[in-house]
């Protein structure tokens, strides 16, 4: 069995061979080429070159240039700061004539709480925080979004301050935590 096998291999092996063989024989019966080109297309011409002596000339005399900036930053997409003219005066105010119109009234004074803040806490555990005022000897729990006098409304609660707003006038301000008094002895 294994010479018949042998025997198939060296048939195989011959076969591929005369294939070898043949292959060669056709490719080197074809004209062969001239390195680089073909003959196809006829006569070799030189393409037509410019001289790049005046080119390199061109080069050298940049070569010697040198960049000295003019104070903006070239790498910025921001336009050059104006400088003002030192020469160009301004012209002279015009002063009008006649009676003076009436200034604009003062801005209002910013809010006042007249009651003293005094401490916060979250009732329940865990809940909205609420600020402890003091109106004389009287108490009072507000918390955050309530209005008291009718129009100071509560906008934070702090650690160490209250922040609230006056809803006539828009002004805002702000009590900081004051210690309540304690008993004399």
């Amino acid at each position: 069995m294994a010479e018949k096998k042998q025997q198939t291999q060296k048939y195989v092996l011959t076969g591929l061979v005369v294939v070898a063989a043949l292959v060669w024989y056709v490719q080197s019966a074809k004209t062969p080429t001239s390195s680089g080109f073909s003959q196809l297309g006829g006569t070799y011409t030189p393409i037509n070159a410019q001289d790049f002596g005046s080119v390199f000339e061109k080069l050298k005399s940049t070569e010697g240039t040198e960049y000295k900036t003019s104070g903006r930053n070239i790498f910025a997409m921001t336009a050059v700061p104006v400088e003002a003219d030192p020469v160009k005066k301004e012209p002279p105010k015009r002063v009008p004539v006649g009676p003076m119109p009436p200034p604009p009234p003062p801005p209002p004074p910013p809010a006042q709480l007249a009651w003293k803040f005094f401490g916060y806490g979250n009732l329940p555990s865990g809940g909205p925080r609420q600020a402890f005022l003091l109106d004389g000897e009287e108490v009072r729990i507000v918390g955050e979004g309530e209005t008291v006098l009718n129009h100071i409304r509560i906008t934070k609660i702090g650690n160490d301050k209250i922040e609230f707003e006056d809803t006539n006038t828009h002004q805002t301000g702000s009590n900081q935590l004051e210690a309540p008094p304690g008993p004399t002895a």
